[in-house]
């Protein structure tokens, strides 16, 4: 009976044991679930990646926009526990601070070590904070610096030749308008920091010769020697151009591009029965033209030289001097006989040699050449010159001093290229009498003449 009683309330106790324990083994959604965190700035969520299905949305700065950003987690509790201190993160310094990028880090980072290495050395390193916001600064004023002064390539052609007009003789001002208005005609509305090497060197491939466009439908590409004469002024364009007083551009885009090599040839001049052709044209057909030749061909004037020189301030007298200012400098010229008998043809006394342009000059020689059917030769009457002078006086060191030459150059390409028969040919070269001119005339029979 012991036993039995013994048994039964082992049973019972057992079975009321049971009743209070079992419930939270066997019923565990019955127990308290845990408490959500309520998050104001993130937001975590479960997602269908199997690998990391937590994720927590938040919202950071970057380039000063607020952007919405996201990690993934495995595990629930690091989802929560990264949200919450991402939360308490943006409510004590905001978004800013919700995404510091690895760039930032390892710049400060350097910083760090380096400013280190700085004050061992006796330096006066400044905050990073500081550091940072002058270098930022100094980067804005550059920016508004370079804005400011954005200009085009238009604009900076005339400020650059506004410039020049004081500085310069008249003679390369027309040369740098007459250069600079055609790259701006291509390239005026441009700004000048946006023309590049490739652009010009591309330009100057493709200029062409403007002599009497309206006769040729293709007219020649311009020599390696005119390409130079563009290239360097373009190139002291924009040197002008990237001085840190006017910072129109960066830098100078024509600096790497080098000039063209130029085959020089030996001097050509015109034989004296050409002469004689091309004078008497220009003193029946184009008078005004007379002056100009006469000073190149006679006296060995550049044409440049040529064209400033006032007819009034001439010698009277043949075999005299006169004062030239050209290239290479005042010298001393001296007015032939032939030089004053081709001046004294021609109806003019006074004023300037050539009164017009020189573009129109240049359209005038050409029409010239056309009447008197003749090839020009470039440079042709100061060559001619140069040469008949050294055969006629064999003195190379004065026609050096008249021509305002060196002497080597005489020598090496002029004192051999005519005679002295040819020289006293050349200048004897005088216009036609009325008489000449008669003797010339073949009368037919029926009275009409030919």
């Amino acid at each position: 009976m012991f036993f039995l009683f013994n048994y039964v309330l082992l049973t019972v106790c057992l079975h009321i044991f049971l009743l209070i324990a079992a419930p939270w083994r066997i019923f565990p959604r019955m127990a308290k679930k845990r408490k959500t965190p309520e998050f104001r700035n993130c937001k975590v969520s479960q997602s269908t990646n199997p690998r990391a299905p937590w994720r927590v949305f938040y919202t950071v700065e970057r380039e000063g926009k607020p952007t919405r950003v996201f990690k993934s987690f495995v595990q629930q509790q690091d989802a929560y526990a990264f949200a919450e201190s991402k939360e308490v993160e943006i409510s004590n310094h905001g978004v800013r601070y919700g995404d510091i990028p690895a760039e930032v880090r390892r710049a400060f980072d350097y910083f760090r070590d380096q400013s280190a290495e700085l004050r061992k050395i006796g330096c006066q390193v400044p905050t990073f904070e500081n550091l940072v916001s002058k270098c930022l600064a100094g980067i804005r004023t550059a920016h508004e610096a370079k804005e400011k002064n954005q200009i085009t390539v238009a604009e900076g052609v005339e400020q650059f030749l506004a410039y020049k007009a004081s500085r310069v003789k008249e003679r390369q001002i027309i040369n740098l308008k007459t250069q600079l208005k055609r790259f701006a005609q291509d390239y005026g509305t441009d700004s000048m920091n946006s023309i590049t090497t490739a652009q010009i060197e591309s330009w100057l491939a493709s200029l062409r010769s403007r002599k009497n466009p309206e006769k040729n439908a293709e007219p020649a590409l311009l020599g390696a020697l005119a390409r130079n004469h563009y290239r360097a002024t373009i190139h002291a364009f924009f040197k002008h151009g990237a001085t840190p007083a006017r910072a129109w551009n960066e830098r100078n885009p024509v600096a790497d591009l080098e000039p063209e090599k130029v085959e020089a040839g030996e001097p050509q001049a015109y034989n004296p029965e050409i002469v004689a052709k091309l004078m008497q044209a220009a003193l029946d057909h184009k008078p005004e033209l007379v002056p100009v030749i006469a000073l190149g061909m006679f006296a060995g004037l550049r044409v440049s030289e040529a064209i400033i020189i006032d007819l009034d301030k001439l010698p009277r007298k043949a075999g005299e001097e006169f004062r030239v200012t050209g290239k290479t400098g005042a010298r001393m010229a001296t007015l032939t006989e032939a030089a004053a008998a081709w001046l004294a043809a021609q109806p003019r006394r006074k004023g300037k040699a050539w009164e017009k342009s020189p573009r129109m000059l240049v359209d005038a020689m050409q029409e010239l050449f056309r009447i008197a059917a003749v090839d020009a030769i470039d440079n042709g009457a100061r060559h001619s010159y140069i040469s008949y002078r050294t055969a006629e006086t064999r003195d190379v060191a004065r026609v050096a001093d008249e021509c305002g030459n060196s002497v080597s150059t005489i020598k090496n390409h002029y004192r051999q290229l005519v005679t002295s028969e040819q020289a006293a040919r050349f200048f004897a070269i005088r216009p036609e009498s009325e008489a000449s001119r008669q003797k010339k005339i073949v009368f037919l029979k029926g009275g009409k003449s030919a």
